[in-house]
């Protein structure tokens, strides 16, 4: 008898702590911060190869955040195909789905919260709170990326720079009011 007692109290366990997890809302609260997915990826496009991939996600709680994709071959980075200046998003929750857009297109992510983790089940991409391990990873990629785009030279003819001024060509020209 003791026996089936004890069964039948570690079922209705088992149970409870299913249905927590599956009716555990994500709120904005929770989802605010900084989430990564690092994985390896080995490929080329024209004369850029890498062997992995850091993504991550910022959100805010305020519905806003942003969307970073960097491209590295072993630890060097070689490119990025979106970074926190240009790619901004907005997101909404829905039960235990985040809803992604970016402000600068229609692309839209739908990420699924489960288990403390945000899953892209279209692409089987899993992204954590980043530690803080993670995200000095993110600054440094960051920081490394802004420093290939800004302050080198072309044809010698244009410096490339953070000035968006768009009379830094001509500075002996007045501006029109």
């Amino acid at each position: 008898m003791t026996a089936i007692l004890l069964c039948g109290a570690s079922v209705f366990t088992s149970c409870s702590k299913d249905d927590e997890n599956k009716s555990e809302n994500l709120t904005p609260a929770k989802l605010a911060g900084l989430w990564v997915a690092a994985y390896a990826d080995d490929k080329t496009e024209g004369d850029l190869h890498w062997t992995r991939v850091v993504e991550d996600f910022l959100f805010r709680g305020d519905d806003t955040g942003y969307y970073e994709c960097y491209l590295l071959d072993g630890n060097q980075l070689v490119g990025a195909e979106a970074d926190r200046d240009n790619d901004e998003t907005h997101y909404t929750i829905s039960g235990n789905t985040v809803t992604i857009t970016r402000d600068n297109s229609i692309v839209m992510w739908t990420l699924t919260y489960a288990d403390g983790k945000l899953i892209d089940t279209d692409e089987g991409i899993v992204y954590q709170k980043a530690t803080t391990e993670q995200q000095a990873l993110v600054e440094q990629l960051y920081n490394d990326w802004q420093g290939i785009n800004s302050g080198t030279k072309d044809d010698g003819s244009t410096i490339k720079t953070d000035v968006i001024d768009r009379y830094t060509d001509e500075p002996a020209r007045v501006r029109k009011r």
